[in-house]
């Protein structure tokens, strides 16, 4: 039983790409180096990048970028293809047995790895751990998916890095962009096991049992919708997060040189003041 987790943004610089996020009013978790295995080591090491987090009361959105360009980079291939969204993560409670049904639908997800990462928990140095189910990078052409089993999870939602200036409380929605909308929905449907369905808007989405939207946009009405085309197609394209004041939140934004669209009932900021993708305010 899935619930949308987070989005991850991958770029080359971190701090640049962190003060963009804060202009848009959100509190950033303190930097983390990431790290994993490497060509020629058998044992876990550090990657040439961090990241830093948004919290959000329900789900996060993930900022990863370079801090040693000396050290391996295990997301080279995604930064070469844009800097904007690459992972779309999603919530169980077990990842063997996310894994045991994934298998019965398909071969095109790995089985869960063992995962971690140093933070600070009040004041002092903690382990951060985490099961993943990754994606076969191969079958899924717009980014890779996640299926995480948070297993300290009391680290990562600290209360204290949930208290943003734009007033975000919860990750809502991802947004996929797609010429073959039929083929795009029909890989989400595998990984989620739950069908899509037509909206009153034309748009497909997959609603994950325990929360949280994924909606399937073909290429042309989305650049009809909000004025921009990703670069590389299919693609992880955008984000809804919801606001306590949606107002309040797009008068900070103003007032950080970052305009808000409005088209209708939805507002939202374009790519270049985001890193690299559309970011819909709801409330």
């Amino acid at each position: 039983m899935a619930s949308l987790d987070h989005l991850g943004t991958i770029v080359r610089d971190l701090a640049a790409g962190a003060a963009r996020w804060e202009k848009l009013g959100f509190q950033l978790s303190p930097l983390s180096r990431q790290r994993g295995k490497m060509p020629g080591r058998d044992e876990d090491s550090p990657w040439a990048t961090a990241n830093r987090c948004a919290i959000l009361a329900q789900g996060y959105l993930e900022l990863i970028g370079i801090v040693d360009a000396t050290a391996f980079n295990p997301w080279t291939k995604f930064l070469d293809r844009f800097e904007g969204l690459h992972l779309l993560a999603f919530r169980v409670p077990n990842a063997d047995s996310a894994y045991a049904e994934l298998a019965k639908r398909t071969d095109t997800l790995n089985a869960p790895v063992q995962r971690e990462r140093k933070l600070d928990v009040n004041g002092a140095e903690e382990t951060m751990r985490f099961r993943n189910i990754f994606s076969r990078d191969e079958s899924y052409p717009e980014g890779r998916y996640i299926l995480l089993e948070h297993q300290t999870p009391d680290f990562l939602w600290q209360p204290r890095y949930q208290s943003h200036p734009n007033g975000a409380l919860a990750l809502e929605a991802a947004l996929v962009c797609a010429d073959d909308v039929a083929a795009e929905a029909s890989r989400l449907e595998t990984v989620l096991g739950v069908p899509a369905a037509q909206g009153a808007d034309g748009v497909l989405r997959l609603r994950p049992p325990q929360g949280g939207s994924i909606e399937v946009h073909g290429a042309d009405a989305f650049e009809t919708r909000y004025g921009w085309r990703p670069q590389a197609l299919p693609a992880f394209a955008g984000l809804e997060v919801r606001f306590a004041d949606r107002a309040r939140a797009v008068a900070l934004m103003s007032e950080n040189g970052v305009p808000v669209q409005k088209s209708g009932a939805e507002w939202f900021v374009a790519p270049q003041f985001t890193n690299g993708f559309i970011l819909r305010l709801a409330q």
